[in-house]
Protein backbone atom coordinates (compact mmCIF):
# COMPACT_ATOMS: atom_id res chain seq x y z
CA UNK A 1 0.00 0.00 0.00
CA UNK A 2 1.44 3.37 -1.01
CA UNK A 3 1.99 6.02 1.62
CA UNK A 4 -0.20 9.15 1.62
CA UNK A 5 1.30 12.19 -0.07
CA UNK A 6 0.29 14.42 2.85
CA UNK A 7 -0.44 13.73 6.51
CA UNK A 8 -2.57 15.83 8.86
CA UNK A 9 -2.30 15.21 12.61
CA UNK A 10 -4.15 17.16 15.29
CA UNK A 11 -3.19 17.09 18.97
CA UNK A 12 -3.87 19.53 21.81
CA UNK A 13 -5.22 22.17 19.46
CA UNK A 14 -2.21 22.03 17.12
CA UNK A 15 -2.60 20.74 13.55
CA UNK A 16 0.58 19.50 11.84
CA UNK A 17 0.32 19.24 8.04
CA UNK A 18 3.22 17.26 6.56
CA UNK A 19 4.15 17.01 2.89
CA UNK A 20 5.02 13.34 2.59
CA UNK A 21 6.94 12.61 -0.61
CA UNK A 22 10.47 12.47 0.82
CA UNK A 23 11.81 10.49 -2.16
CA UNK A 24 10.86 13.46 -4.38
CA UNK A 25 11.88 16.19 -1.89
CA UNK A 26 8.14 16.63 -1.25
CA UNK A 27 7.45 18.01 -4.72
CA UNK A 28 3.78 18.95 -5.06
CA UNK A 29 1.65 16.70 -7.27
CA UNK A 30 -1.66 17.43 -8.97
CA UNK A 31 -3.49 15.47 -6.27
CA UNK A 32 -1.86 17.59 -3.57
CA UNK A 33 -2.84 20.75 -5.44
CA UNK A 34 -6.40 19.67 -6.23
CA UNK A 35 -7.42 17.65 -3.15
CA UNK A 36 -4.95 17.53 -0.25
CA UNK A 37 -4.39 21.27 0.09
CA UNK A 38 -8.10 22.18 -0.31
CA UNK A 39 -9.11 19.48 2.20
CA UNK A 40 -6.48 20.75 4.64
CA UNK A 41 -7.66 24.37 4.37
CA UNK A 42 -11.31 23.35 4.68
CA UNK A 43 -10.65 21.35 7.85
CA UNK A 44 -8.56 23.93 9.70
CA UNK A 45 -11.07 26.68 8.84
CA UNK A 46 -14.09 24.83 10.19
CA UNK A 47 -12.52 23.08 13.21
CA UNK A 48 -12.56 25.49 16.17
CA UNK A 49 -10.56 22.93 18.14
CA UNK A 50 -7.55 23.67 15.92
CA UNK A 51 -5.91 26.76 17.39
CA UNK A 52 -2.51 26.79 15.64
CA UNK A 53 -1.20 25.20 12.42
CA UNK A 54 2.28 23.84 11.63
CA UNK A 55 3.31 23.08 8.03
CA UNK A 56 6.39 20.92 7.44
CA UNK A 57 7.95 18.33 5.14
CA UNK A 58 9.11 14.76 5.66
CA UNK A 59 12.56 13.31 5.17
CA UNK A 60 14.84 16.33 5.55
CA UNK A 61 13.26 18.70 3.03
CA UNK A 62 10.32 21.10 3.17
CA UNK A 63 9.24 21.20 -0.48
CA UNK A 64 11.04 21.47 -3.83
CA UNK A 65 8.02 23.10 -5.47
CA UNK A 66 5.67 21.74 -8.10
CA UNK A 67 6.59 18.39 -9.63
CA UNK A 68 8.24 19.71 -12.82
CA UNK A 69 8.55 16.20 -14.27
CA UNK A 70 4.75 16.16 -14.65
CA UNK A 71 4.43 19.61 -16.21
CA UNK A 72 4.68 18.44 -19.83
CA UNK A 73 2.40 15.48 -19.45
CA UNK A 74 1.06 13.15 -22.11
CA UNK A 75 -1.84 15.52 -22.73
CA UNK A 76 -0.72 19.08 -21.95
CA UNK A 77 -3.39 21.36 -20.48
CA UNK A 78 -4.84 24.20 -22.50
CA UNK A 79 -4.07 27.78 -21.40
CA UNK A 80 -7.69 28.14 -20.26
CA UNK A 81 -7.47 24.98 -18.15
CA UNK A 82 -4.17 26.09 -16.61
CA UNK A 83 -5.71 29.44 -15.75
CA UNK A 84 -8.70 27.81 -14.04
CA UNK A 85 -6.41 25.45 -12.14
CA UNK A 86 -4.13 28.24 -10.88
CA UNK A 87 -7.05 30.46 -9.86
CA UNK A 88 -8.59 27.60 -7.87
CA UNK A 89 -5.27 26.89 -6.16
CA UNK A 90 -4.71 30.56 -5.37
CA UNK A 91 -8.17 30.80 -3.81
CA UNK A 92 -7.18 28.13 -1.28
CA UNK A 93 -3.73 29.60 -0.69
CA UNK A 94 -5.17 33.03 0.08
CA UNK A 95 -7.64 31.42 2.47
CA UNK A 96 -4.63 29.89 4.20
CA UNK A 97 -2.83 33.25 4.21
CA UNK A 98 -5.89 34.94 5.70
CA UNK A 99 -6.63 32.18 8.20
CA UNK A 100 -7.61 33.64 11.57
CA UNK A 101 -5.19 31.31 13.36
CA UNK A 102 -1.39 31.38 13.69
CA UNK A 103 0.47 29.35 11.07
CA UNK A 104 4.07 28.20 11.53
CA UNK A 105 6.30 26.75 8.79
CA UNK A 106 9.05 24.36 9.91
CA UNK A 107 11.59 24.31 7.06
CA UNK A 108 14.41 21.81 6.73
CA UNK A 109 16.34 21.35 3.50
CA UNK A 110 14.92 22.97 0.39
CA UNK A 111 11.97 25.36 0.15
CA UNK A 112 12.11 26.09 -3.57
CA UNK A 113 9.57 27.65 -5.93
CA UNK A 114 6.06 26.78 -4.80
CA UNK A 115 7.62 25.27 -1.69
CA UNK A 116 8.96 28.68 -0.71
CA UNK A 117 5.57 30.23 -1.45
CA UNK A 118 3.87 27.63 0.75
CA UNK A 119 6.34 28.32 3.57
CA UNK A 120 5.63 32.05 3.28
CA UNK A 121 1.89 31.54 3.84
CA UNK A 122 2.88 31.10 7.48
CA UNK A 123 3.05 33.90 10.04
CA UNK A 124 6.30 32.50 11.46
CA UNK A 125 9.01 30.57 9.60
CA UNK A 126 11.40 28.36 11.55
CA UNK A 127 14.33 26.73 9.78
CA UNK A 128 17.40 24.54 10.24
CA UNK A 129 21.00 25.51 9.38
CA UNK A 130 20.79 23.36 6.25
CA UNK A 131 17.59 25.02 4.96
CA UNK A 132 17.79 26.72 1.58
CA UNK A 133 15.29 29.03 -0.07
CA UNK A 134 14.87 29.91 -3.75
CA UNK A 135 12.43 31.60 -6.12
CA UNK A 136 13.41 28.92 -8.60
CA UNK A 137 10.71 29.86 -11.13
CA UNK A 138 13.11 31.96 -13.20
CA UNK A 139 15.23 28.90 -13.96
CA UNK A 140 12.41 27.50 -16.10
CA UNK A 141 11.13 30.82 -17.45
CA UNK A 142 8.23 31.36 -15.05
CA UNK A 143 7.22 34.06 -12.57
CA UNK A 144 6.91 33.50 -8.79
CA UNK A 145 3.45 32.03 -8.36
CA UNK A 146 1.44 30.40 -5.55
CA UNK A 147 1.24 33.91 -4.03
CA UNK A 148 5.02 34.26 -3.78
CA UNK A 149 5.01 37.61 -5.60
CA UNK A 150 2.46 38.87 -3.07
CA UNK A 151 4.02 37.49 0.11
CA UNK A 152 7.76 38.00 -0.26
CA UNK A 153 7.80 41.78 -0.97
CA UNK A 154 5.80 42.28 2.24
CA UNK A 155 8.57 40.53 4.17
CA UNK A 156 11.75 41.83 2.55
CA UNK A 157 10.68 44.68 0.25
CA UNK A 158 10.33 44.85 -3.55
CA UNK A 159 14.01 45.40 -4.38
CA UNK A 160 15.28 42.32 -2.57
CA UNK A 161 12.39 40.29 -3.95
CA UNK A 162 13.20 41.38 -7.50
CA UNK A 163 16.84 40.38 -7.04
CA UNK A 164 15.82 36.91 -5.85
CA UNK A 165 13.25 36.55 -8.65
CA UNK A 166 15.53 37.79 -11.45
CA UNK A 167 18.55 35.70 -10.39
CA UNK A 168 16.66 32.61 -9.16
CA UNK A 169 19.58 32.07 -6.79
CA UNK A 170 19.27 30.10 -3.58
CA UNK A 171 19.90 31.62 -0.16
CA UNK A 172 20.98 29.99 3.08
CA UNK A 173 19.10 29.89 6.35
CA UNK A 174 21.43 32.57 7.73
CA UNK A 175 20.77 34.93 4.82
CA UNK A 176 17.04 34.26 5.09
CA UNK A 177 17.22 35.05 8.80
CA UNK A 178 19.06 38.32 8.11
CA UNK A 179 16.46 39.28 5.49
CA UNK A 180 13.54 38.57 7.81
CA UNK A 181 12.17 35.54 5.96
CA UNK A 182 13.10 33.24 8.84
CA UNK A 183 12.47 34.07 12.50
CA UNK A 184 14.59 31.39 14.19
CA UNK A 185 17.04 28.58 13.35
CA UNK A 186 16.96 25.21 15.08
CA UNK A 187 18.97 22.03 14.64
CA UNK A 188 17.22 19.51 12.36
CA UNK A 189 16.45 17.09 15.18
CA UNK A 190 14.82 19.88 17.19
CA UNK A 191 12.93 21.71 14.43
CA UNK A 192 9.51 20.09 14.61
CA UNK A 193 9.59 19.98 18.41
CA UNK A 194 10.39 23.71 18.49
CA UNK A 195 7.53 24.46 16.07
CA UNK A 196 5.09 22.38 18.13
CA UNK A 197 6.24 24.00 21.37
CA UNK A 198 5.71 27.48 19.93
CA UNK A 199 2.32 26.38 18.62
CA UNK A 200 1.22 24.94 21.97
CA UNK A 201 2.17 28.14 23.76
CA UNK A 202 0.28 30.26 21.23
CA UNK A 203 -2.75 28.00 21.54
CA UNK A 204 -3.17 29.22 25.13
CA UNK A 205 -3.72 32.80 23.99
CA UNK A 206 -7.02 34.45 23.12
CA UNK A 207 -8.11 33.09 19.72
CA UNK A 208 -10.16 36.23 19.11
CA UNK A 209 -7.30 38.61 19.92
CA UNK A 210 -4.81 36.63 17.83
CA UNK A 211 -7.19 36.53 14.87
CA UNK A 212 -7.91 40.26 15.10
CA UNK A 213 -4.24 41.16 15.55
CA UNK A 214 -3.26 39.05 12.54
CA UNK A 215 -5.94 40.70 10.40
CA UNK A 216 -4.95 44.22 11.48
CA UNK A 217 -1.23 43.69 10.93
CA UNK A 218 -1.77 42.15 7.51
CA UNK A 219 -4.14 44.91 6.35
CA UNK A 220 -1.83 47.66 7.57
CA UNK A 221 0.47 47.20 4.55
CA UNK A 222 -2.10 48.56 2.11
CA UNK A 223 -4.34 50.68 4.35
CA UNK A 224 -4.56 54.35 5.17
CA UNK A 225 -4.33 55.68 8.71
CA UNK A 226 -8.07 56.42 8.67
CA UNK A 227 -8.86 52.85 7.64
CA UNK A 228 -6.59 51.50 10.39
CA UNK A 229 -8.27 53.71 13.01
CA UNK A 230 -11.67 52.29 12.12
CA UNK A 231 -10.41 48.71 11.95
CA UNK A 232 -8.55 48.98 15.26
CA UNK A 233 -11.59 50.35 17.07
CA UNK A 234 -13.84 47.59 15.75
CA UNK A 235 -11.31 44.87 16.60
CA UNK A 236 -10.59 46.13 20.10
CA UNK A 237 -14.27 46.41 20.95
CA UNK A 238 -14.77 42.82 19.78
CA UNK A 239 -11.88 41.61 21.94
CA UNK A 240 -13.14 43.47 25.01
CA UNK A 241 -16.34 41.46 24.86
CA UNK A 242 -14.63 38.05 25.00
CA UNK A 243 -14.55 35.75 28.00
CA UNK A 244 -10.78 35.54 27.65
CA UNK A 245 -10.33 39.29 28.16
CA UNK A 246 -12.73 39.42 31.07
CA UNK A 247 -11.01 36.51 32.83
CA UNK A 248 -7.57 38.01 32.19
CA UNK A 249 -8.66 41.32 33.74
CA UNK A 250 -10.23 39.55 36.71
CA UNK A 251 -6.95 37.73 37.37
CA UNK A 252 -4.98 40.97 37.08
CA UNK A 253 -7.25 42.78 39.55
CA UNK A 254 -7.06 39.88 42.00
CA UNK A 255 -3.29 39.52 41.59
CA UNK A 256 -3.66 35.94 40.34
CA UNK A 257 -1.35 34.28 37.78
CA UNK A 258 -1.83 35.64 34.27
CA UNK A 259 -4.13 33.79 31.94
CA UNK A 260 -1.58 34.05 29.11
CA UNK A 261 2.06 34.53 30.11
CA UNK A 262 4.64 33.61 27.47
CA UNK A 263 7.63 34.31 29.70
CA UNK A 264 6.22 32.05 32.43
CA UNK A 265 5.64 29.26 29.89
CA UNK A 266 9.26 29.54 28.73
CA UNK A 267 10.49 29.27 32.32
CA UNK A 268 8.22 26.29 32.99
CA UNK A 269 9.37 24.48 29.86
CA UNK A 270 13.02 25.12 30.72
CA UNK A 271 12.49 23.69 34.21
CA UNK A 272 10.99 20.42 32.89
Amino acid sequence: MSQPETVLEVEDGVAVFTLNRPEKMNAITQKMFEKDLPDFVDQIERDDGIRVVVITGAGGNFCSGADVSAMGGATPRSPEDRDRHLRKLLAYLYRLINLGKPVISAVDGVAFGGGLSLALTADIVLATPRARFCLVFGRIGLIPDMAGAYLLPRLIGPQRTKELAFTARSISADEALAMGIVQDINEPENLLAAAKLTARRMSRGSPEAIAEAKKLIDMSIGSSQAEMIDAECVAQLACRGTEFHQEAVRRFVNKEPRLYDWDAMVREDAAD
